[in-house]
């Protein structure tokens, strides 16, 4: 796979560590963390945007009817789905919304630019 060469900047602790587990590859076991990240953010965002386009088709009449009702919920419409269903689901819709949260960071690494 082709490399990058690029400058970053890490906490001396953590390269430290990353030197002492992998001295003769420590820039290759960094990498594999990150791909590492990459495929389990991807994989859980998968899992989301499915689960969130099954609560859409539950719930269109109640909190969708405003969209169309075979829309192709996508990683970037996450947010719009979880406000429709807290603004007009009650209760459940509050907890399914719930269950659409990333986590903290993970919403900044939602796909950008493919929406409604």
């Amino acid at each position: 796979m082709p490399k990058t060469l690029i400058s970053i900047r890490i906490d001396d602790d953590i390269l430290s560590w990353f030197r002492e587990v992998a001295p003769d590859g420590y820039q290759t076991r960094i990498s594999e963390v990150l791909r590492d990240f990459k495929e389990r953010h991807e994989e859980r965002l998968q899992r989301v945007t499915g689960r969130a386009q099954q609560i859409f088709v539950e719930r269109h009449g109640e909190c969708f009817w405003h969209l169309r009702k075979d829309l192709e919920v996508t990683p970037a419409m996450l947010p719009v789905i979880r406000a429709g269903l807290r603004r007009h689901g009650g209760w459940e819709g509050g907890q399914l919304a719930n269950e659409l949260e990333l986590g903290p960071g993970w919403d900044a690494l939602e796909s950008p630019g493919r929406g409604l």
